[in-house]
């Protein structure tokens, strides 16, 4: 009992009780228990203790089958009972994920019914000053493994045997306003230690800093976690975090997903000598610090791009080119002058400069057009007439080539470089767009989506982004 964490759970559901109209009304308030289930991937649940009478479980599964909201965000803890130091529960952005309801779920002579969360964040009274601790899923465990040597030798003679794992990453690394060392937690998960010991391993970071804010410190592992998964092409974040800020601790858990990974090392495996510290070591961290939310879509979107194939995965590369162009515009690096000094990418939507006035082009413009329809076929003469309104405004915006070639100026980049044709990329993406079938160039498609082609010249667009100019240039960590 000392262990358990318990809390006053306020539901704020107003039409709660009618889908069971002639049982007891519901009590709004109930005592409720965190339990955070550690033989069982660390799953969380809430324990919500009720008179049976009023057949509270029902009620709330009902009610959560019948509307498409998150219920989480009905609930409101309006009182800590127990640990005396634990000061708030935050459900965060989370969700309720199932629920069970059984008859026999009775303690303290009241029923309970357990709801599953995806996560939680705990915030105690603590006055420890230890470094933060972010523990990552599975698909970071090859890439925080790479980091140790064992010594695996044993002994013949009388010699004691000592195993110890060395960490070849000795020091933590500054990065941004924080300093972080990858490594693993060493544990011994055998439950009998008379008879034999096991010791398994979990990747973690752990963290020193100055005078940040709980926030401030997730965002630096956020990109960390960001850019381990844009170097393996893999999904990778934290299931547990342990953050200490000035006289609190916060405790974050929440569900991730865990997969064994056989190659860890991605598309720039070479470019970074198979060592995702050499990238995380050459980016500018406070630019992507400053631009988190922005950076962490495009690496989720391109790492899923490479998951998918044919006009998917041509189609969501070309536009990872477009989010980051007007990125570019937003940040004020290019098209300055079109965008403003508050930069406004409809702007930027270039039209070619005409000396007639708006109206006298229009009227020049679709009188041409008007022109053309006397080579028309006749079958087709009507629809060409039809749709003249649509064509004045294309005709007088500046192709979407030209538009790009300020971005490519800016960062030094050429597509030719990757055997690519920015016009031929251009003209494919239209056609795909307007639905048009594409058998006749599946095959130029394909060489297109190569890794040497198409993703490579995204990905180094990517890394461009990210302060990575010259691939070339890199400064490896054991040149410093």
């Amino acid at each position: 009992m000392e262990n358990r964490t318990f809390f006053k759970l306020k539901i704020n559901i107003d039409d709660l009780d009618e889908s069971f109209p002639n049982q007891q009304k519901s009590a709004k308030i109930y005592q409720t228990e965190l339990v955070i289930d550690k033989n069982n991937n660390n799953e969380i649940q809430f324990k919500i203790f009720f008179d049976d009478k009023e057949y509270l479980g029902e009620k709330i599964m009902k009610w959560n089958h019948n509307k498409d909201l998150n219920l989480l965000d009905k609930f409101q803890v309006i009182e800590i009972i127990k640990p005396k130091t634990l000061l708030e529960i935050n459900f965060l952005d989370y969700k309720c994920k199932g629920m069970e309801n059984s008859t026999s779920f009775y303690e303290f002579n009241l029923k309970y019914f357990t709801i599953k969360l995806t996560g939680i964040k705990k915030t105690y009274q603590n006055s420890e000053k230890s470094p933060s601790e972010f523990y990552l899923n599975q698909q970071a465990f090859g890439l925080i493994e790479m980091n140790y040597q064992y010594n695996y030798n044993f002994p013949w003679s009388n010699e004691e045997y000592k195993w110890k794992p060395e960490n070849k990453v000795k020091n933590h690394i500054k990065f941004g306003d924080i300093s972080f060392k990858p490594e693993h937690n060493f544990f011994n998960s055998t439950k009998n230690h008379l008879e034999k010991i096991s010791i398994q391993k979990e990747p973690r970071l752990t963290i020193k800093y100055n005078d940040l804010t709980e926030s401030e410190i997730k965002n630096h592992i956020e990109l960390i976690c960001a850019l381990y998964s844009f170097y393996s092409l893999e999904n990778i974040e934290y299931s547990l975090s342990r953050i200490y800020t000035k006289d609190q601790l916060h405790i974050e858990i929440k569900d991730v997903s865990n997969n064994n990974v056989n190659d860890f090392h991605g598309l720039f495996r070479w470019d970074f000598f198979q060592n995702p510290m050499n990238l995380i070591r050459n980016i500018d961290s406070y630019h992507l610090l400053e631009n988190l939310t922005f950076f962490k879509k495009i690496i989720e979107r391109f790492n899923y791009s490479l998951k998918t194939s044919g006009e998917s995965k041509f189609m969501i590369l070309y536009n990872i080119l477009e989010q980051v162009r007007n990125q570019y515009i937003l940040e004020k690096k290019i098209e300055t002058e079109k965008a403003s000094e508050t930069p406004n990418l409809k702007k930027v939507t270039e039209e070619y400069s005409f000396n007639l006035s708006k109206t006298q082009t229009d009227k020049f413009i679709k009188k041409t057009l008007e022109n053309i329809t006397k080579i028309i076929s006749d079958e087709d003469k009507e629809l060409f007439q039809s749709e003249i309104k649509y064509k004045l405004t294309p005709i007088k915006v500046v192709s979407m080539i030209n538009q790009f070639q300020s971005l490519f100026d800016y960062i030094d980049i050429d597509p030719k470089m990757f055997d690519l044709n920015f016009l031929e990329l251009k003209t494919l993406r239209d056609s795909i767009f307007h639905g048009r079938p594409i058998s006749e160039n599946r095959e130029h498609l394909n060489k297109i989506n190569l890794y040497k082609c198409l993703p490579r010249f995204v990905g180094t667009v990517i890394l461009k982004y990210s302060g990575v100019n010259d691939l070339k240039q890199i400064t490896r960590m054991e040149d410093e």
